[in-house]
């Protein structure tokens, strides 16, 4: 069964972006000048990238102006580009005359279009700022280490201060590219950070997320990267996997997703996973919960309240999710079960059902209680947060290493399951040893009931793709973290799932 197109993923393929190192941009970049690309073209496609980029973040927004930080070298360049193609009303803030610039940042000078007003600053104060200015940080590029000059301390400090949203250009000014850490103690704070070609490491080490918010990618054309540092997933990686369904499809062949979740501490729970698996995309979502909730339930949904002595699932549950299993490409189990000894015989009989399992929540708490319990699945997807994962770590005896990545496959290892390590930039881990950073997401996902929603679009993928849990679980995440970035203030779970449908039709081919 496949979901997306008459093409399936294929495994063998890299559709993620590979992180790398300083040195290793440097050297792609170099390639493709003496491929016959100009220099100046790739600062141009980096320029124009990241407009677009910025423009998208700034829709709906109220700005009356950018505010454009720009450097000497070609990070600055970079932002001239930026300037010259955003679309707002724009003030640059230049370190240095732009007569002096060099190479391809002078070519971008030479480009600026003459209504662009330009100051030359020796320091800046939150008088050169407005309530409603967006600031563009392009300051100091991938080159960048050691400590900061007071010049730009003083600029750096003053735009953190001033309140307005920042996108950062390549790298937030202040990061070390390599290690991620703000070596002088401080770093541009940005909301967006639109990196260039491959993403560098410092965005995901050490000060580098929280300096860096939401992350997006442009693609300037330098050759892929023969070695990395590891894996991201970004919006083209999504787009790879995502496809329309033909036309000639039924709702079968689109996925039969079968949600165990809620009790009656927890009911919402339940609600929130299969609104969102409907939203993802399933052909048919069928709900099995001891208690029907007080929330009111989408009339797509099927539901069947199963048997249960104590309202959360136990061995009277049992011969019902088995009759369901039956008619499902799919089970997602957990979310909102409660803390119910009778869970550990519920456990035990999902692990029997031979498709994809996602496992959430209190289902992963169960498994923690009573860890001989686990049968190494195979096909089991797993979604953790820290605590959680703290818990099975010490019950299944896994070391919790300080790096996320590094724990995510030791946990995925030793259940033989794909391994969703909740946080920023959450860590997609699979046994084989294969690993992805989401770039997705912002704070607004920090809210209860998100994680309900994130299991139940994973469980809609996995119903359409079997096969490809580890695709699937990248791709879930992605358009989670989307549905977060549409938000607005006062999110919360209940608005996630159709944001998650508007974020796949955005990136469906």
């Amino acid at each position: 069964m496949i979901f997306y197109s008459c093409s399936e993923p294929n495994a063998n393929r890299s559709f993620f972006m590979k992180i790398i190192r300083i040195d290793t941009m440097r050297k792609l970049e170099q390639q493709a000048i003496a491929s016959g690309v100009p220099g100046y073209e790739l600062m141009r496609r980096a320029g124009e990238g990241a407009a677009r980029e910025i423009r998208a973040f700034a829709r709906g927004r109220e700005f009356g102006r950018a505010v454009v930080l720009a450097g000497r070298g070609n990070n600055g360049g970079d932002a001239l580009v930026v300037a010259a193609r955003l679309g707002l009303p724009v003030t640059i803030y230049a370190t240095g005359p732009l007569n002096e610039l060099r190479g391809e940042a002078a070519e971008a000078a030479r480009d600026l279009p003459e209504n662009i007003e330009v100051r030359v600053c020796d320091g800046l104060t939150g008088r050169d700022f407005r309530r409603d200015d967006l600031i563009i940080d392009g300051l100091l590029g991938t080159g960048f280490t050691g400590e900061l000059r007071p010049r730009f301390r003083n600029w750096i400090e003053t735009a953190n201060r001033s309140g307005c949203p920042i996108a950062a250009l390549d790298l937030p000014s202040g990061i070390n590219g390599d290690t991620g850490k703000a070596d002088s103690g401080l770093a541009i704070r940005a909301e967006l950070t639109v990196t260039f070609g491959c993403p560098k490491c410092g965005l995901f080490r050490a000060d580098g997320p929280a300096a860096s918010g939401r992350l997006r990618l442009v693609d300037i054309g330098v050759p892929e990267p023969e070695e990395s540092e590891g894996e991201a997933f970004f919006a083209a990686d999504a787009e790879e996997l995502l496809h329309r369904p033909a036309y000639d499809t039924y709702k079968n062949l689109r996925g039969r997703l079968l949600i165990a979740a809620g009790s009656s501490d927890y009911s919402g729970a339940a609600v929130l996973c299969s609104r969102a698996a409907l939203r993802a995309g399933a052909g048919i979502v069928r709900l099995a919960t001891p208690v029907r909730p007080y929330a009111a339930l989408p009339g797509a949904l099927i539901v069947r309240e199963v048997d249960t002595a104590a309202g959360s699932f136990d061995k009277e549950s049992i011969p019902a999710l088995a009759e369901m299993m039956q008619q499902s490409d799919a089970v997602a189990a957990g979310s909102g079960w409660s803390q119910c000894r009778g869970s550990a015989a519920v456990l035990s009989a999902l692990q029997e059902f031979p498709g994809p399992l996602l496992l959430d929540a209190d289902a992963l708490n169960t498994a923690a209680r009573e860890p001989q319990r686990w049968l190494r699945h195979g096909k089991t997807v797993i979604t953790p947060h820290p605590g959680e994962a703290k818990r099975l770590a010490e019950a299944f005896g896994v070391p919790q290493f300080e790096d996320r990545t590094n724990f995510a496959l030791a946990l995925a290892a030793k259940l033989d399951a794909v391994t969703v390590l909740k946080g920023p930039h959450t860590v997609v881990a699979d046994p084989s040893g294969r690993w992805s950073l989401n770039t997705s997401g912002c704070a607004a996902l920090a809210t209860a009931g998100s994680g309900d929603v994130l299991a139940g679009i994973i469980g809609a993928l996995l119903a359409g793709n079997p096969e490809h849990p580890f695709e699937m679980a990248k791709l879930g995440v992605f358009l989670h973290g989307l549905a977060g970035e549409t938000g607005k203030a006062g999110l919360i779970a209940d608005d996630l799932p159709e944001f998650a449908a508007e974020a796949k039709a955005r990136l469906t081919r």
